[in-house]
């Protein structure tokens, strides 16, 4: 005779309840006979007997769900669990069952049934407590281990830490795809933790898988500069498997997260900005950072430059600083390929950059 899987578990299930039933049963008597008197009237024992009928169907009933539900729960999540998130763990227990040891001897001593199932409950709540702790903390703790493994423990430093937390950034899709934040953070300027939530993650994936040719690079390229920040050593990049209820937009949950983490966005995206600026959010944009490490270029300014192109009106050509910014020369055009001296007339700021506008010295009109 073959028994199916699902046959063995509604005979454990049923084992369980059994267990159950005779278990509360009996807790529901002993209290029954705890508060009752010695010997106990015809309404104790009464109550007694309901007190016992009562745990009994609440065990027949209710066991399974807070005993074999949860521990099938645990064995499917522990089956998904890294070795290092599975040792914080245990850690984590036994911490919590070394408090709950000391608070074990004044429990005992309360009157029955209290003293008897007290130590008990306690056990198992500050292990689940120092089990939760230790995990939503386990990379402080690979850090604290490994600058100690290092000799590089330091306990002032550590009370810096706990005083003012570390510094974090939220990134955003755009920021990643730009490119520029690697170079930034290998500069050390970004003094801190960047968080990518996994919803930018699974953004970037889209654009990688994209039919679209441009979307498509993007994607990947996000991808590649995010697995090089991992590797370097003075750019730390967490991922947070984070859910944001009842947020759909990818912007609107970044800004809720900000909120939450109090952290500023990096994010080239300026309707993002805007947005998250109106809700108290700090925004940290690289385009303006491009924007302010420029050298200055003011009107009246002489500027020695190289028409390349030509320009969208009549007669402009068209250059670029080394910096990358573009510099519009009137009545240029013929001058393609040759270095020749202007003037700037005016800045021309935008979203993306700026747009110098500038036009010919009058030995270079003569020459022309």
């Amino acid at each position: 005779m073959t028994v199916t899987p699902a046959l063995m578990r509604v005979s454990l299930n049923f084992v369980v309840r059994l267990i159950g039933m005779f278990a509360l049963g009996y807790l529901g008597f002993r209290i029954g006979i705890a508060l009752s008197g010695e010997p106990p009237n015809e309404i104790e024992a009464l109550a007694t007997q309901l007190l016992t009928l009562a745990g009994a169907g609440l065990g027949l009933l209710t066991t399974h769900r807070w005993t074999v539900e949860p521990v099938c729960a645990l064995i499917r999540h522990m089956q998904s669990v890294s070795i290092a998130e599975l040792t914080v763990l245990v850690f984590g227990a036994l911490v919590g069952l070394i408090f709950a040891v000391l608070l074990s001897i004044p429990l005992a001593q309360l009157p029955p049934p209290f003293g008897q199932f007290g130590p008990i409950v306690a056990a198992g709540a500050l292990a689940y407590l120092g089990a939760t702790l230790f995990s939503s903390r386990k990379k402080d703790i690979a850090d604290l281990l490994l600058a100690s493994r290092r000799g590089t423990f330091s306990w002032s430093q550590q009370v810096s830490d706990a005083i003012q937390p570390p510094r974090r950034y939220l990134i955003d899709t755009s920021a990643i795809v730009d490119g520029r934040i690697a170079a930034v953070a290998q500069t050390g300027f970004i003094d801190g933790t960047l968080l990518v939530p996994d919803f930018v993650l699974h953004e970037l994936q889209s654009l990688a898988d994209s039919a679209d040719e441009l979307r498509r690079v993007k994607g990947r390229r996000g991808l590649e500069i995010l697995n090089t920040m991992q590797k370097q050593m003075n750019s730390a990049v967490e991922v947070l498997n984070v859910e944001v209820p009842g947020a759909m937009d990818v912007d609107e949950k970044l800004v809720i997260l900000a909120r939450q983490y109090r952290c500023p966005v990096i994010t080239n995206d300026h309707n993002l900005g805007r947005v998250a600026e109106l809700q108290g959010v700090k925004v940290l944009s690289l385009n303006h950072l491009a924007d302010s490490v420029r050298p200055p270029v003011v009107p009246g300014q002489d500027l020695r430059v190289m028409i390349r192109d030509t320009g969208r009106e009549r007669e402009q050509g068209i250059s670029f600083l080394e910096d990358g910014t573009m510099v519009v020369v009137e009545d240029a055009r013929r001058l393609i390929g040759r270095e020749v001296d202007t003037i700037v007339t005016r800045v021309y700021q935008t979203q993306t950059g700026r747009i110098v506008f500038a036009q010919l010295r009058l030995e270079n009109v003569a020459k022309g």
